[in-house]
C-alpha cells in the first residue's frame, strides 16, 4: 500500500493553516496534482463535506470523490476518497503548534487492486514528490 508523509515547519499559528488547508477554492494556488473541480464545491472543508476533484498522478487524470471524515480545527483534517479502478484514498493534516509557528504534515495513503507490486513503488514516488512540491507551495502562501 503506497504511502506518503511530508512535513513543513510554517512561521505562523495553526488557525492560519487551518485556513488555507480546508479552503477549496485555494486549492489551485498550491496542489500540484489538482486539474480542476466537477460539480458543487464548498468554500470550506467541514465534517461530512464532499466534492469531486479531478487529480493528474504520474500523468494519468484521474476523478476522485473526496469526503471529509474528520474536521478539528485547527489541528487534524481528514479525508477519504474513492478513485478510478477501485482506488482508494486517504489523505490526513496534522497542524500542530511548534515554537513560534506551526508543523504541517500532509499523509496520503492508497489502496486498490491495481496498487501491487512496482505501481505501487512508482505511486509512493510520484505521490511524494507531489506532496513535497505542493506542500512547499503551501507554506509559500503562509510566508
Amino acid at each position: 500500500m503506497p504511502k506518503v508523509s511530508r512535513s513543513l515547519a510554517a512561521a505562523v499559528d495553526p488557525a492560519t493553516v487551518w485556513e488555507l488547508a480546508v479552503s477549496l477554492p485555494r486549492v489551485p494556488e498550491w496542489n500540484t496534482m489538482h486539474e480542476g473541480f466537477t460539480g458543487e464545491v464548498p468554500d470550506a472543508l467541514t465534517e461530512g463535506s464532499t466534492y469531486r476533484q479531478r487529480a493528474k498522478l504520474m500523468g494519468m487524470p484521474a476523478e476522485i470523490s473526496w469526503r471529509v471524515t474528520a474536521a478539528e480545527a485547527p489541528g487534524r483534517l481528514e479525508l477519504a476518497g474513492d478513485g478510478p479502478m477501485g482506488v482508494k484514498t486517504f489523505q490526513r493534516w496534522s497542524i500542530t503548534p511548534s515554537g513560534d509557528g506551526t508543523q504541517v504534515t500532509l499523509e496520503m495513503e492508497f489502496t486498490g487492486p491495481s496498487l501491487v507490486g512496482p505501481m505501487a513503488m512508482m505511486v509512493e514516488k510520484q505521490a511524494g514528490t507531489a506532496t513535497q512540491t505542493s506542500l512547499a507551495r503551501f507554506g509559500q502562501l503562509l510566508a
